[in-house]
């Protein structure tokens, strides 16, 4: 019978130890939806700037004047559009990055979801009435430790 109880005992406390490391699930929960909604707003926010960046890449290189020969002297072009170039290339390397982040964020929401609904052993102490306790009466207050095991069933 101690055999027994020590290993119960000994099995419940590792439980203990190993599924309260990660935070309630109230807390995951809320960490988990943080991610995901800028998750979201990533990969809704990067295509968006990939496509302006590309947008002013192509409208430098297609502006871009080079110059022009006149009586077989070279003029240069009346604008330049470096800049347009370099706007559109890093516009278009900025967007790519966001949306490649976002599934970084997408991951790491999805792997606090899964710590929050693992199984939880949860220990807790409250004051109940015992009218019988110690020659008590109903207003005799005492301390009982209570251990719940949760197991989240649904969504």
């Amino acid at each position: 019978m101690k055999t027994l109880l020590s290993i119960l005992i000994l099995l419940s406390v590792t439980s203990i130890a190993h599924s309260q490391n990660g935070g309630n699930y109230d807390e995951l929960m809320k960490q988990s939806r943080k991610a995901r909604t800028t998750s979201t707003i990533f990969v809704a926010v990067g295509p968006v700037i990939a496509a302006g960046g590309i947008g002013t890449l192509i409208y430098g290189l297609i502006s871009k004047e080079d110059g022009f020969y006149v009586n077989g002297g070279y003029v240069s072009g009346r604008k330049n559009y470096n800049t347009e170039i370099i706007v559109g290339a890093a516009g278009a390397l900025v967007g790519i990055g966001l949306a490649l982040t976002s599934i970084h964020f997408s991951n790491k929401a999805s792997e606090l979801k899964r710590e929050a609904r693992k199984t939880k052993l949860k220990t807790s102490t409250e004051n109940i009435s015992i009218p019988g306790l110690q020659n008590g009466f109903a207003n005799k207050r005492s301390r009982q430790f209570k251990v719940s095991l949760v197991i989240p069933l649904g969504n």
